[in-house]
């Protein structure tokens, strides 16, 4: 007899011990995801107070080498493509967590003796709706924060030469971008099955 169990079959009655110790390992895994997807928000503001310190900091410098102020600009946008790339990067991790977990709450049909939070479309929906807020409130940061800096650019430029067009369109283009893409974020949130 092979010691190989066939995956369509369910374990054996007493076998629930198995089944707890990877539903607790991917509900840790769950909650460490979601953890990290807040703090992306923290890096995102440090990144951005640290270019306009920067833009700031530059702008004697900027009165002689024109050019130097445009190197700190560029990181307006690829901060703004980090914060909407981790955030796609974990919104999806956390749907497969949740997926892998709905299908441990269903073993021996137990979502239908027990309340089942990854099973229930109607919690999962209000869930998701309440995870949208998030989306939103980056797209605003990320709107806000590139039309902070143009700000700042345009202010800093204004002085001694005028700003260059290109800048503004590369920052206004990608922030514009990324609000978008966090707005379609909710495409890949969990929906149970059925």
């Amino acid at each position: 007899m092979s010691n190989e169990t066939n995956p369509a079959t369910p374990p054996p009655a007493g076998d629930y011990v198995l089944t707890n110790f990877r539903y607790l390992s991917a509900y840790n895994e769950l909650v460490s995801r979601m953890s990290q997807r807040q703090q992306t928000l923290a890096l995102f503001i440090a990144i951005f107070t640290g270019l306009v310190t920067a833009l700031i900091a530059t702008r004697e410098i900027f009165k002689t080498d024109h050019s130097s102020i445009v190197w700190v600009m560029v990181g307006f946008p690829m901060a703004s493509i980090m914060l909407t790339l981790l955030n796609y990067k974990y919104e999806t991790l956390i749907s497969l967590v949740r997926e892998y977990l709905a299908d441990l709450e269903r073993v021996k049909d137990a979502d239908g003796h027990y309340p089942s939070f990854n099973c229930d479309h109607k919690l999962i929906m209000r869930s998701n709706r309440a995870r949208y807020f998030h989306d939103l409130s980056c797209a605003a940061l990320i709107a806000g924060c590139n039309t902070a800096a143009i700000g700042v650019y345009i202010s800093i430029c204004g002085k001694v030469v005028t700003p260059y067009p290109s800048v503004i369109g590369m920052i206004a283009v990608v922030g514009f971008g990324c609000v978008v893409a966090h707005l379609f974020l909710r495409r890949v949130y969990y929906t149970p099955k059925g």
